[in-house]
């Protein structure tokens, strides 16, 4: 399978294919993708793009590349966690600021007699959970 621009793929071709050879070329364009679901971002439909061009040359011939396909990879990417990597220091900092900001919104809970918010519990329940996962 190929993936990339017109001019990239024009290329690909040229030198996969002689100037007579016979072969079919099915696309799947960006507004295709998005066709298949309509809560679907641009950004899902690059993705799911990217993962067809990806497909190994035979990978597509027994069952093809259909709707249901599309579907499929849009419901794994959906799936999947969003990761992204920030540098640890900045991540630190991040972390230390909010978790100062939780306890000074947590003190003043306290102060006026109330309990804990909820979303101070949230919050640090938040931090806990990334600081677990920067240790492994």
């Amino acid at each position: 399978m190929l993936y990339g621009t017109r001019k990239e793929l024009n290329k690909k071709l040229k030198r996969a294919f002689g100037d007579t050879e016979k072969f079919a070329l099915l696309v799947w364009s960006r507004e295709t993708i998005i066709g298949v679901a309509e809560d679907m971002t641009e950004l899902e439909a690059d993705r799911i793009l990217e993962e067809i061009g990806g497909a190994g040359s035979g990978d597509h011939a027994e069952e093809g590349i259909s709707f249901g396909t599309v579907l499929e990879l849009l419901a794994g990417l959906r799936a999947a966690p969003a990761m992204v990597s920030v540098p640890a220091a900045l991540l630190e900092l991040v972390s230390g600021w909010a978790e100062r900001c939780l306890n000074e919104q947590d003190a003043l809970a306290w102060k006026a007699g109330g309990d804990t918010p909820e979303t101070v519990t949230r919050g640090h329940a938040a931090l806990t959970a990334l600081k677990q996962f920067t240790k492994a």
